[in-house]
């Protein structure tokens, strides 16, 4: 059985939650950069180290760099979602500002 708050009301910035998003972008986008030189990192570990050490040293900095690629993909997927949520919490604002703060008919 759930349980509601007796005021279970909140209030969102459009503003704030763009803001957000933007900086999610920013971080996705240093991510991404990241993730490029990990990959670049793996290539030079087998010919550098050589061996076992070689090649277990670039498959690691192989898999962060995957690691990081679903990161990056997913933090930009997320600053997407956040600013399309602003988006609409505008359109809804500026339709309920027409009809003088009662819904539409």
């Amino acid at each position: 059985m759930s349980h509601l708050l007796p005021d279970a009301s909140f209030t969102v910035r459009p503003d704030e939650v763009d803001a957000l998003a933007t900086e999610l972008g920013a971080l996705a986008a240093e991510l991404a950069d990241d993730a490029e030189w990990a990959r670049s990192a793996a290539a030079s570990f087998p010919a550098a180290l050589g061996g076992d050490e070689g090649w277990t040293a670039g498959a690691t900095a192989t898999a962060w760099g995957r690691l990081q690629e679903v990161l990056a993909a997913r933090t930009s997927e997320l600053a997407g979602t956040l600013s399309a949520a602003a988006a609409a919490y505008r359109a809804e604002d500026a339709a309920l500002a027409g009809h003088n703060g009662r819904p539409p008919r």
